[in-house]
C-alpha cells in the first residue's frame, strides 16, 4: 500500500521537536526584551540629566527673562548648584518630552550635586532606577 502523509508519531516527533526549541528559545528572547528595556531607560535617564542641566543654566546659572531657581536648588558657597527637580517640572517647560514605558508615564527627578546632574526614574512596576536617591520621594 502506498500512502501519502505523515504517521501520528512522526506528528507527534515534530511536534515535541517544536516544543523543545520554543523552551529553549523563549528565555532568551525575554531576556533579550529586558535589557533593550533597562538600556533604552538608562538612556532617558542619560537624556533627563542633560535636560536638567540645560534647566540649571536657565534658571539659576544665568537667569533668562524672568527665570527664579526654584527652592529645591541650593547656591553652594564654591558657586555651584546642589538640589533637585521633578520630571514633570522639566516636561511642563519643555525640556524633555513625557517619558513613558509601555504606555505608563514615568516619574522622576533629576539630582544636582556641584552642577553634576543624576537622573532617576520610575515607570510603575515595569522600570525602577537603581539607588534612587531619597531627595526625589520615589
Amino acid at each position: 500500500m502506498n500512502r501519502k502523509g505523515f504517521t501520528m508519531i512522526e506528528l507527534l516527533a515534530v511536534i515535541a521537536l517544536i516544543g523543545v526549541l520554543a523552551l529553549l528559545v523563549t528565555p532568551k528572547l525575554i531576556s533579550i526584551f529586558k535589557t533593550s528595556t533597562n538600556k533604552t531607560m538608562q538612556v532617558q535617564e542619560s537624556e533627563m540629566s542633560e535636560a536638567g542641566l540645560l534647566f540649571l543654566e536657565d534658571y539659576c546659572k544665568n537667569p533668562v527673562g524672568s527665570n527664579r531657581c526654584p527652592g529645591t536648588i541650593n547656591r553652594e558657597s564654591d558657586y555651584t548648584f546642589s538640589g533637585h527637580v521633578s520630571l514633570s517640572l522639566l516636561e511642563s517647560l519643555k525640556y524633555i518630552e513625557e517619558v513613558q514605558l509601555n504606555d505608563v508615564s514615568c516619574t522622576g527627578c533629576v539630582v544636582f550635586d556641584h552642577n553634576k546632574a543624576k537622573a532617576y526614574l520610575m515607570c510603575g512596576d515595569s522600570y525602577v532606577s537603581e539607588n534612587i536617591d531619597p531627595v526625589c520621594g520615589l
